[in-house]
């Protein structure tokens, strides 16, 4: 009875600490346009099996987190950094390669808040 016990705290614990990565993760996520002329036009992140992944036209890989914004990109022997707006929200990422950086926003991350607060200070004028 001692095992079985011990066995469902062990499982629930793992169950716990997976959805906490999975939730850290979802900040994440989304769709990144990079400027015309960039050796790709976009990069969907992704969680796979508990870690991030990207993909893009000319390739997929997985994005081994080393600190908080940054992961690496072994597949490609490259670095990804995701960048934070004032609120502390990800709106964008510098990825870099062996041979090429690139820059791009996250997809829809203006926000309704921030239109909305540049639309009332335009009012008041």
């Amino acid at each position: 009875m001692k095992k079985l016990a011990l066995l469902i705290s062990l499982v629930c614990a793992f169950l716990f600490v997976s959805a906490q990565q999975d939730t850290t993760l979802k900040e994440y996520t989304g769709t990144y346009k990079f400027p015309d002329g960039s050796p790709v036009p976009s990069v969907e992140i992704t969680i796979q099996d508990g870690n991030l992944f990207g993909n893009s036209a000319n390739g997929s890989a997985p994005l081994i987190k080393m600190t908080k914004d940054t992961f690496s990109i072994p597949s490609y022997n490259g670095m990804a950094y995701f960048k934070r707006n004032a609120d502390g929200k990800v709106n964008g990422i510098k990825i870099e390669l062996t041979d090429v950086t690139m820059e791009g926003d996250k997809e829809g991350a203006l926000g309704f808040l921030r239109i909305e607060k540049q639309y009332l200070y335009l009012s008041r004028r």
